[in-house]
């Protein structure tokens, strides 16, 4: 029953596992600007648990930090604007007692849930894939649109906690140690399951031949238009370190002469 590889010992490894990626979450959360950082950091440290690969959790969740920094950050920073404005409008339609004030509550919301729907899939896209901030983005609301009930799955994971607090507030201590590593590590459950179509879609279309470049059905989909620049600049995506990362063709190439 207590041995290092039973059911139970798993089971309570994982738990630990939950809670130490809930801890660094919201330790490096702290600074605010930050934030983006931390839920690209722990949603790459999401997809390893998962997979049950041999996670070291603060180092790990350290290294992706400092590799998503930059480009997390100027994500959230675009999302604490694009929120910001949504809250003032809100403020602004609830006090200016203007005609037909239901209605565009209606119509905001609405376009706060498809914001919101293509925000839950943006850090767990910066985590997995290498591409410039616009393209992320832009790929994370297309991938809401192709995949709704999971988009709708996905901000209803949210809502859970928030849900529980309400009516059970003693469960407050206890949503602390747990809910974001439990969030980050369900949704990194059910977003693998998507993004392995794609990683397969990408890594066959590298193997597309310089004169299918010109076939419509070649650059279909999502992802299509950075790949197809990638296949002019001969870049091709390959996996290391647990994320798609960008490399020249040629690098292959000589990488496979020199183990010869």
């Amino acid at each position: 029953m207590f041995k290092l590889d039973s059911p139970l010992m798993n089971f309570l490894n994982k738990v630990a596992d939950i809670m130490i990626l809930n801890l660094m979450f919201i330790v490096f959360s702290i600074p605010f600007f930050t934030i983006g950082a931390a839920f690209s950091a722990a949603y790459y440290m999401g997809f390893k648990m998962v997979k049950n690969e041999e996670t070291y959790i603060v180092k790990g969740f350290w290294k992706a930090f400092k590799e998503n920094f930059k480009q997390a950050t100027a994500i959230w920073l675009i999302l604490v604007v694009v929120f910001g404005i949504l809250i003032a409008d809100y403020r602004i339609i609830a006090y200016s007692g203007i005609e037909f004030a239901q209605w565009i509550r209606i119509a905001m919301t609405t376009v706060t849930l498809v914001v919101l729907m293509g925000v839950v899939f943006l850090f767990p896209l910066q985590a997995r894939f290498i591409n410039p901030v616009k393209n992320t983005i832009k790929n994370a609301f297309l991938m809401a649109l192709s995949h709704l009930p999971t988009a709708f799955l996905l901000v209803a994971v949210y809502a859970v906690p928030v849900v529980f607090l309400y009516f059970i507030p003693q469960s407050l201590p206890i949503l602390i140690l747990m809910t974001f590593g439990v969030v980050i590590y369900i949704k990194s459950f059910l977003l693998l399951r998507v993004f392995r179509k794609y990683e397969e879609a990408i890594i066959n279309r590298n193997q597309v031949t310089p004169g299918d470049a010109d076939d419509p059905e070649a650059d279909s989909g999502i992802f299509a238009e950075s790949d197809r620049i990638e296949r002019e600049n001969k870049m091709v995506r390959v996996f290391r370190n647990g994320k798609f990362v960008e490399v020249p063709e040629n690098s292959l190439n000589q990488d496979a002469e020199a183990k010869k």
